[in-house]
């Protein structure tokens, strides 16, 4: 197994730095994550991605096996395009994209080496892995008396799914415990087969599918290990347990380097799904990395007190003079109005370019209809619409992907869609895809270039892609003549009533975010300052010039009520999240926490908190304007 040392390090960075206006420096904590194999919290701002770039370009620069690789595995498509483009920055980087080593998300992985085949095997066919496709194709077939049993039982027919349980494959039955000879019991049995029958299936179907494989052929644990002799999985807070559980029996092993990376503090997804989260990178003891390169020394200072973790966190970044204090604002019911044009008044201190990005940001976009006194984000600013948050829809079809594209014009986030499609169009005509060492694989995103190359055709490809965005949207006639183009070219049946839909023209998708010239959710001040309304969990991973966080109201707890005494105290034991009773109070506080801590580390410069002013003593507002808050009552 290759070994990384310091000298290692060293060499890489001459190279990189080369090019580089501000060279990269490494303090011990990150040095010791690239030579060691240990299980590293990187915090906000720290550099992670780039943290796990480095150790690829260090291994790869001293890789001679030819048919073994590096496994790097992610949580989200967003999580591995960022990775992949960290590499594209260096020569040895594009080493990685392609066979022997992997790249991609989880659920790719269990996919491509161990579920399929193991489906394959049992002479089960696969066209479609997708929750939101499944569960309408239950609704679709399930009858009218099975869906009022379900709705009265309060049981979801998206439970309908198989789980490996006690070393054997079950299907799971909503509403039923046990077999049954009701009318309901079998029409669900029913719609069920027939769904696999058609080749479709749930996301953690195949994790069950692939524990079961491994169960039964214990020696393909022994071949992946050898096969993927390192091993690195990034964003590792937000791994549900269940995929935890089958990654860490395959690799967490002697004979793999194995090192997760991420941050249990903002781990903000837990339960999400209703599926556990994991405990054994989140509740593990690892080293930290505390230095960030985001957030000035100012904000720095008081997010000690919203680590879960009790990190004493530093920055890299000198404080900027004339910046203003990070600002508490009060309210009441009566001046709740009010709290955005006071935050845009702070925010128009700081010089024009350094308040460009400026979010207000809550936990609860909206209150169920029962809440008592419910406050939301709209409870803020009532022209705010959560379902318009800035997140592009994804394409059902070919012809609305290279409609979004067009309106994306050159950027490679509308490559990345058609390529999709093109990938989706494959499957649906269930088509295999053949490695550059000749091997039939399933269709997917990592294996789409081997393939096309083998078949000669990927020049012309990226051509006629290329040739599509730059135009204008086609005409129908148009359309119909560039599908002809790509099934010739592809090779791709035309008797597929499946594929035949996906490739039909059909209207465009709604726009995506860089077509609108209205600005989604963004509150405009008369002095023109511009504040994009946002929950905390579309906002995870970006970083903003200032940032407010909203106070609101989840059940019968406020926010940041719980929050402030842990603001004050930095001391102060955090809430334990308990996945086993997640609607109790200390776990309710403990996702409040990480919630508040992921949204407190956005900004650059300015954080404010806004709250309630009957849900603060006056010895807090002491306590906070002593530690350098500045307290604004609005009345």
């Amino acid at each position: 197994m290759i070994e990384l040392v310091d000298n290692d390090i060293d060499e890489l960075l001459l190279v990189l730095n080369q090019n580089r206006a501000s060279p990269l420096v490494l303090d011990p904590s990150r040095r010791q994550a690239l030579c060691g194999n240990h299980d590293v919290q990187a915090c906000p701002g720290s550099g992670k991605t780039t943290l796990v770039g480095l150790k690829l370009l260090c291994f790869i620069r001293k890789w001679t096996a030819p048919r073994r690789g590096i496994c790097v595995l992610t949580h989200t498509n967003i999580a591995r395009d960022e990775i992949l483009k960290c590499l594209s920055g260096h020569p040895s980087g594009f080493a990685l994209r392609s066979y022997p080593h992997f790249i991609g998300t989880i659920q790719e992985f269990v996919n491509t080496y161990i579920a399929l085949p193991a489906l394959r095997s049992k002479g089960m066919t696969v066209t479609q892995i997708d929750d939101d496709h499944c569960v309408d194709r239950l609704e679709q077939m399930a009858l009218p008396g099975t869906k009022t049993y379900l709705a009265n039982r309060h049981a979801s027919i998206s439970e309908l799914r198989y789980r490996w349980e006690h070393n054997s494959l079950i299907l799971k039955t909503p509403a039923f415990q046990m077999p049954s000879q009701s009318a309901s019991y079998t029409n669900l049995l029913a719609i069920k087969a027939r769904l696999q029958a058609e080749g479709s299936f749930f996301y953690s179907e195949m994790y069950a599918y692939a524990q079961e494989s491994l169960f039964h052929n214990p020696q393909l644990v022994d071949a992946l290990r050898y096969r993927f002799p390192v091993v690195l999985i990034d964003e590792m807070q937000d791994v549900q347990g269940f995929q935890d559980e089958l990654v860490s029996a395959i690799f967490d092993h002697a004979d793999v380097h194995y090192q997760r990376f991420g941050d249990p503090d903002q781990s903000i997804f837990d339960g999400v799904g209703g599926e556990l989260p994991n405990i054994s990178y989140n509740s593990a003891d690892m080293q930290p990395i505390v230095e960030s390169h985001r957030y000035c020394p100012a904000i720095a200072v008081q997010l000690g007190g919203l680590s879960s973790r009790k990190l004493v966190l530093t920055t890299s970044r000198e404080p900027a003079p004339g910046d203003p204090s990070n600002a508490i604002i009060l309210f009441s019911n009566d001046t709740r109005a009010q709290v955005l044009d006071c935050f845009a008044g702070i925010v128009q201190t700081l010089p024009a370019s350094r308040r460009l990005v400026v979010k207000a940001v809550g936990g609860v976009a909206e209150n169920s209809g029962d809440a008592a006194a419910p406050l939301n984000i709209k409870s803020y600013w009532p022209d705010f619409q959560r379902n318009l948050q800035p997140q592009n829809p994804k394409p059902d079809t070919l012809c609305q992907a290279v409609g979004q594209a067009i309106s994306l014009r050159a950027g490679g986030q509308g490559l990345s869609l058609i390529l999709d499609a093109i990938v989706s169009a494959f499957r649906l005509a269930g088509i295999r895809f053949i490695s550059r060492v000749g091997v039939e694989k399933p269709p997917s995103r990592s294996g789409l270039a081997d393939h096309l190359r083998s078949k000669q055709v990927y020049g012309t490809l990226r051509q006629m892609i290329a040739e599509w965005v730059v135009g204008d949207d086609p005409s129908e006639e148009q359309w119909n003549a560039r599908v002809e183009a790509l099934r010739a070219l592809l090779e791709l049946p035309g008797q597929n009533a499946g594929l035949n839909s996906f490739l039909a023209y059909g209207p465009a998708a709604a726009p995506v975010e860089a077509e609108i010239d209205v600005p989604i959710n963004t509150y405009i001040s008369e002095a023109d300052v511009k504040i994009e309304l946002a929950t905390i969990h579309s906002v995870k991973g970006e970083t903003h010039d200032a940032t407010l966080l909203l106070e609101t109201k989840y059940r019968t707890l406020f926010d940041l009520k719980e929050m402030i005494p842990h603001i004050m105290d930095h001391a102060l034991p955090a809430p334990v999240f308990d996945p086993a009773h997640q609607t109790t109070h200390v776990s309710i506080r403990a996702s409040f926490m990480k919630k508040a801590y992921v949204a407190a580390s956005r900004p650059r410069h300015v954080l404010a908190l806004a709250m309630g002013r009957d849900r603060i003593t006056p010895a807090q507002r002491q306590s906070l304007v002593d530690a350098g808050w500045n307290v604004i009552d609005l009345g």
